[in-house]
């Protein structure tokens, strides 16, 4: 694994066995690159040509079945190697999360019925998949296939300096005071930016929040494994039952795109209602989901949406989020990290949609 995960990611959760060496080798054996580099060639050499001319071509045909394959067998790879050393897991995470004491759970919460529409990236049983009491497997797969497939994306989310280089980049220059008391990361996942914020600023109380159970009981386990004092709450991102004015920080990590326009709207509001005055709301996501400058983004980003059920990839234009953001109550800063001739032909710039309390 290139990936550095060790400050955010226990190794005792961590499957220590082999999975299933035949699917392993098969799809070790699976070259996707030579199919996306022929597709990305054919978008950028006719670029007035319409999406839907490029998606039906020859060359989005043989890289969507391939990667099609690709993503059905690495969740098989996945499970196998969850499998084979989940009993040893779910020792160290029961014992992890006996007390529960940063563990906030809410059985009878209400899901959003657009999360409920499908299986984001295709994850068998979906993010949501949760059957209740010490159920961790959901946070398992996630886990397990973003840091085994961390090494061939043109992105870094799932390293252990992608908060610090967000503080680097953007909030030292933006907010060279921030030091917040208070910070809360919304749709957290299994919490390992949550956990990173947590490093960045020890001293503050931080607080992840999603609606996954499963994925909360493994986020909740693995800090414990870290010594990490953050809390956990089963809550909705657009609607918290958090008090108004108790946060100096909001984050969320690849949300944005996730969401419907109606729920990115009421997400912004939220922000503005737990910000203290002058606090400070960052949403990080990927440039070539919320803001594709180029014709090869922009085929990528329908594929994704077509054939990886990101069905609200297609997010609305960074003019209409800003917009969002002013009418909560909050002055908004729309940025970008990255070169916008970096690899890829930017499909590796991060977007960043911020804003200032008032």
């Amino acid at each position: 694994m290139t990936t550095k995960i060790s400050s955010i990611v226990a190794e005792q959760l961590l499957p220590q066995k082999g999975g299933d060496s035949e699917k392993e080798h098969q799809l070790s054996e699976i070259k996707i690159a030579p199919y996306l580099n022929k597709l990305l060639e054919r978008a950028s050499s006719q670029p007035s040509e319409p999406l839907g001319k490029i998606l039906a071509s020859n060359e989005a045909r043989e890289y969507i079945a391939k990667f099609s394959f690709f993503q059905n067998l690495a969740w098989e790879v996945v499970d196998a190697r969850i499998n084979n050393d989940y009993q040893r897991i779910m020792s160290f995470a029961t014992n992890a999360i006996s007390d529960g004491s940063g563990l906030h759970m809410n059985p009878q919460l209400s899901i959003p019925k657009h999360q409920k529409m499908t299986n984001i990236h295709r994850m068998p049983g979906g993010y949501l998949s949760d059957s209740g009491h010490q159920d961790i497997l959901a946070g398992l797969r996630y886990l397990n296939y973003i840091s085994l497939f961390s090494k061939n994306s043109p992105f870094d989310s799932f390293s252990d300096n992608l908060v610090p280089r967000i503080k680097e980049k953007f909030i030292q220059n933006k907010f060279p005071k921030l030091n917040p008391k208070r910070v809360i990361d919304l749709g957290c996942s299994i919490g390992h930016n949550t956990i990173s914020l947590k490093n960045l600023y020890p001293h503050a109380q931080v607080i992840g929040v999603d609606i996954g159970g499963a994925m909360l009981r493994y986020g909740y386990a693995n800090a414990r494994l870290l010594n990490q004092e953050v809390e956990f709450y089963q809550q909705n991102a657009d609607y918290t039952e958090f008090p108004n004015q108790q946060f100096d920080l909001v984050t969320s990590f690849l949300l944005l795109h996730e969401i419907p326009k109606t729920s990115m709207k009421r997400v912004m509001s939220e922000c503005a209602r737990l910000l203290r005055p002058g606090g400070v709301m960052i949403h990080f996501d990927s440039g070539m989901f919320l803001d594709p400058q180029t014709s090869q983004a922009k085929v990528i980003r329908d594929i994704q949406a077509l054939y990886n059920n990101e069905i609200f990839i297609v997010s609305p234009p960074l003019s209409t989020i800003e917009k969002m953001i002013e009418d909560s109550g909050m002055e908004p800063i729309i940025a970008k990290i990255g070169d916008e001739n970096s690899l890829n032909n930017g499909l590796k710039r991060w977007q960043i949609v911020a804003g200032v309390r008032l």
